[in-house]
């Protein structure tokens, strides 16, 4: 996965026009606002634009988090259900970021 997050970051796995487009969040009709664009999450956090994708099923939990405009992401992967991936990927973008964990 980390490899994976690594060639969409360096443009090798997709053009960076077919990359932005994918993670351009999509405007719903009703004019609430969304964070969800083709598969991803978006948003600012930590004061970064991030783009990510969580889930899981029996037995596992995931979080993949790309800061595209800093060239770097994180990937959390449990063999595990029930565990909190995305406040542990949340941790170590902030360790990447350099940032405090204020918990």
């Amino acid at each position: 996965m980390a490899n994976f997050e690594a060639a969409i970051l360096a443009d090798k796995l997709l053009k960076r026009s077919t990359r932005d487009l994918m993670w351009t969040v999509a405007q719903p009709t009703d004019g609430k606002p969304s964070h969800y664009a083709l598969g991803w999450f978006v948003t600012d956090k930590f004061g970064v634009h991030i783009a990510g994708h969580s889930g899981g099923q029996q037995g596992t939990d995931t979080d993949f988090v790309v800061a595209p405009d800093r060239n770097l992401g994180v990937v959390v992967l449990a063999n595990m259900d029930n565990v909190n991936t995305s406040k542990l990927a949340d941790s170590l973008l902030k360790i990447t970021l350099d940032l405090p964990d204020k918990n």
